[in-house]
């Protein structure tokens, strides 16, 4: 999962205490359902020196859904769209490419990369600008995440599809 503009609103202001934007109290939610139904979830961000996405989670009494498995650019010393992030991500959760789903907002540094490496992937845009790899879903609200994964659907989610 990708941090800005995913687990935080790109329209948020920067909490300084945290050096960052916030997690949205809808992406609490999910990430706490997700939890709950036993996905077992990541974190992959592009970082700046001293810049820890973990203060975010820990304050929003997420961290310990993601545990050790927050990978940080900054960290690593590689960055999204490198493909040398993925790699490492897969070796270190010791799982193939296709059992792996990355939720990003951005075409060229996180579904396209993804998606090359056989990482199945989401969109989370609105409206996106460009086509979609083969493969991948475009949702557009994190709160529609939980019924991709889980095959039910979440009590806020307004989806654009109708109903089953």
């Amino acid at each position: 999962m990708d941090y800005g503009g995913t687990l935080a609103s790109n329209h948020d202001a920067i909490n300084h205490t945290l050096g960052m934007r916030p997690v949205t109290a809808n992406a609490e939610q999910v990430i706490w359902d997700l939890d709950q139904a036993g996905v077992t979830l990541a974190l992959v961000s592009n970082t700046q020196p001293g810049q820890d996405r973990r203060r975010a989670l820990k304050a929003a009494h997420i961290d310990g859904c993601f545990g050790d498995r927050v990978y940080l650019s900054s960290e690593l010393g590689v960055a999204k769209p490198d493909r040398r992030i993925w790699e490492h991500v897969l070796a270190d959760l010791a799982v193939a490419p296709e059992h792996l789903l990355y939720c990003g907002n951005n075409l060229a540094h996180d579904i396209y990369p993804a998606a090359a490496q056989g990482i199945r992937t989401v969109l989370l845009n609105a409206a996106p600008l460009g086509s979609l790899p083969p493969g991948a879903t475009c949702i557009a609200a994190i709160t529609q995440l939980p019924g991709l994964l889980t095959g039910t659907d979440h009590q806020d989610q307004e989806s654009p599809w109708p109903s089953r």
